[in-house]
């Protein structure tokens, strides 16, 4: 938890027009395809209406855009990330990457790259897990 708090302020000082948490539901919007509100919700581990609130505020700084599209035999939107989106995501992980490591001295670059990477297929075999639930 120490960490989670430690790396929310460190963001919040990166004055990026977005918080800490809209940052993170960007990341993760930007590290899978096809993803909806319900997976989305999921992965982040918040209700619909949170979601919904925060995805609202991206939207409406052109961070992210809805395409519509079928699951299921239902109507969904998908969430895409606009170019200023990515910019922002590029501009930023690098940063919190180095704040990562000053906190973490005794890990090294492969290793925080390595952590990265395991948390996206974790968030990846998450989703796949729950569609493949949904049958």
């Amino acid at each position: 938890r120490g960490v989670k708090l430690q790396l929310k302020q460190k963001l919040d000082t990166l004055n990026i027009g977005i918080t800490s948490e809209q940052f993170v539901v960007l990341d993760t919007i930007s590290c899978f395809d096809n993803l909806y509100q319900q997976k989305l919700s999921e992965i982040i581990m918040k209700d619909k209406s949170n979601t919904n609130r925060i995805l609202k505020v991206l939207e409406e700084k052109g961070l992210i855009k809805k395409e519509f599209g079928n699951v299921n035999n239902r109507l969904v939107y998908f969430l895409k990330i606009t170019s200023k989106g990515k910019k922002l995501v590029e501009t930023v992980i690098p940063k919190m990457k180095q704040f990562i490591t000053e906190i973490f001295t005794h890990i090294n670059d492969d290793e925080i790259e390595l952590l990265h990477n395991l948390s996206l297929k974790f968030q990846s075999d998450l989703i796949e897990f729950s569609n493949d639930s949904e049958l």
